[in-house]
């Protein structure tokens, strides 16, 4: 097939010529938020570091090198603080500086003081992570080659924009990264394709990515950021390119259109694979072909090493459900199932009892976060079972024991070794050995043929995706429904509109009967979860009252709160399990409900008018504290509570390290804890995940949420987190504050465009140094197990991370020089981090380029 490549993306002549006739040549304006104050952030060319590795002895290292191995060009420190330095180039007024642990850069005339000294060291910029710098030469274009014991860096520098950059996120997921749609990181493979060269650069054009992505516990939510993205990189370029674009720049935009298309597809099909048509999000599937779904034995009765609450589909007229319904799975509307989903062997499906949710104490089986049936699932599922079979009676597993006895639950898998036994895992079982009991769901409709171009062709049969090659995930978490929800939002609103094309049509009516479906079961006998197979809610799926609050009015009645510590009246820790998840959980399903509302107003008029009243409700007052619990009442109020409830969760943990006494002076030990209790500091109790989640709904909330009290509400609970977010200097979160504050004019934007200018162009998992002497650190988070350092280190000084890990810890450290290190694989993240706030500042005109 005939290629074309434009700044690195490859796009097939047959669908270039295409878009010159089919795409839509009226640009759409971008949006400033009403009140909009704030000037854009006007981009340049800056030099961006490409490495090329060479090992010792490759023939391929430039014999014409003059290297350097003195130390008279650096004259501006004392030496006193030269004693490590190895070698010195001055060239162009930088100065390259190389030490025995590792390498600095030094420009006095950088546009940004913090990029006055770049650090480079480990594997990333020195070969092999051998940091002992023995010698260093000028490239004569702004970069510099470096030499150590194991191995020569040539690190370039050449000018690159933003948008050049964001073409090798492109590249990346069309070539190792997409599975079906679906993009997240994945173990690569490098080949370099001339044999001329002995050397690694991921720039090569000659170089070639291979990878075969697996299952991520976070399919939906990873792909949905890229999705986001996508989409407003679509938007952005129809408004940069005007009304009469060129071939290229049409091509540009179509290849935009296309990969948030495929995105938003793929994430749209985690809520049709398990087939049970109420809108239940897979948090993942596999197809039964891929290494990851393999069982012992091939069956469905065998172990699956790959863990979590995975089914495999039986579909067609032969295929028999071995047990009843749930009756929460049974339908009334006469639409009979059309096969069922048993799940597999896994060791969560055996063994994930959970912890307790409710201080307020209990044995049933809805106090425990884990996967056991609920006892009206029990009930319906032993009306088909024979006597000597009976499910919590004969078959049952034997997860705790209290003061009263033993406590059973009857787990989605049961086997011979593990019934009337302790819950453990057991690889036993398979076609000879079947476990004596594995749940099922039923399987109520196809997966629609719009997803069929997701599928290869071997999946395909009479015209349908064959969904007994499907294996999905279930035990969804918010994290999916976050996602989920905030991609729905941002594919109707911004890649739909208004559109007529048949395909965008197709693709509106899915995502309106899709968030009608999922609105619909969260809010099922008003119930705030998302129900499993179990007949009970997933583990991490909730927003009901109780488990944000449960016995909060009487932990405040305890003199202890007075020291925002929560405890009964024994003085024992009494914080539900779910109580500093509340304000995140409040302003998902806030968002939930707005977008929905929103979504549906012209399919289902009368359910978008109940969501928004459920909406509306999180505003009316402050939220229940003891029985009767009203869920979505004064969410709004918990929402604000976000500083408060890290502080009483941190203050309550001290307390109990402490033998149940308040922390003083007097009597603090050194934990984390206790600490940050004395100093007030809220920030060592961050769960860097929730920041992430956060983003989500605070985004649908503050572009969609028109009356303006509201409005301010939404703000200030978001002006909390950003309270800790700010020291990342991260245009994720900075970009979003700025959106939430259009008026505001002093919000740093500079820190945040030097995060898009310092993210390495591969995401490359390589480990870090971090034995610097340049940075102070401070002790551990309550979450973390190493030291953080004390402000945030540009990306291309750190580990490669999501948004949902501690920017600031000290981790992945190097393990000193490795001369066989193998640059050819590794681990590779995708370029979300990077291209959805840089798209979306991009279109909301908060940096232009």
């Amino acid at each position: 097939m005939y290629m074309m490549k434009r700044n690195g993306v490859k796009i097939t002549g047959a669908l270039l010529a295409l878009t010159l006739f089919v795409l839509p040549a009226a640009p759409v304006l971008a949006e400033k938020l009403p009140g909009a104050g704030y000037s854009p952030v006007q981009l340049e060319a800056v030099q961006t570091k490409e490495m090329t590795y060479y090992k010792a002895g490759s023939a391929s290292i430039p014999g014409t090198l003059e290297w350097v191995t003195g130390t008279a060009a650096l004259k501006f420190l004392p030496l006193s603080v030269t004693g490590d330095v190895t070698s010195v180039v001055l060239d162009g007024g930088v100065y390259w500086i190389g030490t025995e642990t590792g390498l600095q850069r030094v420009d006095f005339g950088a546009s940004d003081t913090k990029d006055i000294v770049q650090y480079m060291a480990g594997p990333r910029y020195l070969y092999g992570g051998d940091d002992h710098v023995t010698g260093l030469a000028s490239d004569g274009q702004n970069g510099i080659w470096v030499r150590t014991a194991s191995g020569v860096t040539h690190i370039a520098m050449p000018e690159k924009t933003l948008h050049d950059k964001s073409f090798i996120y492109e590249d990346l997921v069309k070539s190792i990264l997409d599975r079906r749609g679906m993009v997240h990181g994945a173990g690569f493979t490098f080949t370099e394709m001339d044999s001329t060269l002995d050397a690694v650069n991921y720039n090569s054009k000659t170089g070639v990515f291979t990878s075969t992505p697996t299952t991520s516990d976070n399919d939906g939510l990873w792909t949905a950021m890229y999705a986001m993205g996508e989409i407003f990189r679509y938007k952005a370029l129809q408004e940069q390119y005007g009304a009469s674009p060129a071939s290229g720049e049409q091509a540009e935009i179509a290849d935009a259109r296309a990969a948030a298309l495929r995105a938003t597809k793929a994430v749209l099909l985690l809520d049709y694979v398990s087939g049970r048509g109420n809108g239940f999000p897979a948090r993942s599937y596999m197809l039964t072909s891929e290494a990851s779904a393999a069982t012992v034995g091939n069956s469905v009765y065998g172990y699956q090493s790959q863990n979590g609450f995975w089914f495999q589909n039986f579909v067609g007229p032969d295929m028999t459900n071995p047990n009843g319904i749930i009756p929460s799975m049974q339908r009334n509307d006469g639409v009979e199932p059309i096969g069922y989903s048993m799940v597999r062997v896994t060791k969560d499906a055996e063994n994930k009892k959970g912890s307790t949710l409710f201080p307020s104490g209990g044995t049933d089986v809805l106090n425990y976060n884990g996967l056991g049936l609920s006892q009206a699932a029990i009930d319906e599922l032993n009306l088909t079972r024979p006597e000597g079979q009976k499910l919590g009676i004969d078959i049952k597993t034997r997860v705790g024991t209290t003061v009263t006895g033993a406590v059973y639950q009857v787990l989605p898998v049961i086997t011979a070794a593990t019934n009337n036994n302790d819950a453990k895992e057991d690889k036993t079982t398979g076609i000879n050995n079947k476990p004596l009991f594995q749940l099922t769901a039923p399987v109520y409709e196809q997966i629609p043929e719009f997803f069929n171009d997701l599928f290869p062709d071997s999946a395909i049969v009479d015209g349908h995706i064959d969904m007994n090659q499907i294996v999905y995930k279930a035990d969804t978490s918010a994290d999916e429904v976050d996602g989920h929800y905030a991609m729905f939002y941002t594919a109707y609103k911004y890649l739909v509109g208004d559109s007529t094309d048949p395909e965008l049509l197709e693709l509106k009516s899915l995502i309106e009967e899709t968030t009608h479906r999922m609105t619909e079961l969260i809010l099922k006998d008003d119930h705030y979860y998302i129900e499993d197979a179990t007949g009970k809610s997933t583990q991490w799926s909730r927003w009901f009252a109780k488990y944000f609050n449960d016995s909060l009015g009487v932990m405040e009645q305890q003199v202890q709160w007075q020291s925002k510590i929560g405890v009964d009246e024994k003085g024992d820790d009494a914080l539900s399990y779910g109580y500093e998840d509340g304000p995140l959980n409040a302003l998902q399903v806030m968002a939930a409900l707005k977008s929905a509302s929103y979504i549906v107003a012209a399919s289902y008029p009368a359910d978008s008018a109940k969501y928004e009243l459920a909406y509306e409700q999180a505003f009316a007052g402050s939220y229940s504290k003891e029985e009767p619990y009203i869920n979505g009442k004064g969410y709004m109020a918990m929402a604000q509570d976000y500083i408060e409830r890290r502080l009483v969760r941190q203050a309550t943990n001290a307390y109990s390290e402490n033998d149940n006494q308040p922390v003083t002076m007097d009597n603090a030990g050194d934990g984390t804890n206790t600490n940050a209790t004395l100093h007030n500091d809220w920030t060592q109790y961050i769960n860097y995940s929730d920041e992430e989640l956060g983003w989500f709904p605070v985004f649908i909330l503050v572009t969609l949420e028109q009356d303006a009290g509201r409005h301010a509400q939404i703000v200030a609970a978001y002006d909390q987190w950003y309270s800790n977010e700010v020291r990342e200097e991260n245009p994720f979160y900075t970009f979003l504050y700025q959106l939430a504050h259009p008026d505001k004019t002093d919000v740093d934007l500079q820190s945040a465009v030097r995060f898009l200018y310092r993210f390495p162009e591969f995401q490359i998992e390589f480990p870090v140094q971090w034995d610097r002497q340049d940075v102070l650190y401070i002790e551990p988070g309550d979450r973390d197990d190493y030291k953080q350092t004390n402000y945030a280190l540009a990306p291309d000084e750190r580990r490669i991370i999501k948004h949902n890990s501690n920017p600031f810890e000290n981790d992945s450290q190097t393990t000193g020089a490795n001369p066989g290190y193998n640059y050819h694989s590794g681990s590779i993240e995708a370029g979300s981090v990077f291209t959805l706030p840089y798209w979306l500042g991009r279109y909301f005109e908060i940096i232009k380029e």
